[in-house]
């Protein structure tokens, strides 16, 4: 038997094995990283950044609706007050 190409064999398998699980652990190392900025951002997912996008824009789409009316009342005041000046004046 060949105990030198045996002893060469198993330092090489060795040797991928370890290469191997440095990846694997580099990768784990990175998902866990990962996971702890999610959790300091607020741990919102895709699905959730995407429906809290959906109600801010909907929130926004109100409130600019909501300014418009104000604007039109506004100018509609503006217009009452500047006719009655004008009927009141001789």
């Amino acid at each position: 038997m060949d105990f030198d190409g045996i002893g060469t064999m198993a330092l090489f398998l060795s040797t991928g094995a370890v290469g191997v699980c440095l990846v694997f652990l580099a990768g784990y190392r990175m998902k866990l990283k990962a996971d702890i900025e999610r959790a300091r951002l607020g741990g919102h997912s895709a699905d959730d950044v995407g429906e809290l996008r959906a109600e801010l824009e909907s929130t926004l789409a109100h409130q600019t609706r909501q300014i418009d009316e104000l604007h039109e009342r506004l100018d509609f005041t503006e217009r009452l007050l500047t006719r009655g000046r004008t009927d009141q004046q001789p």
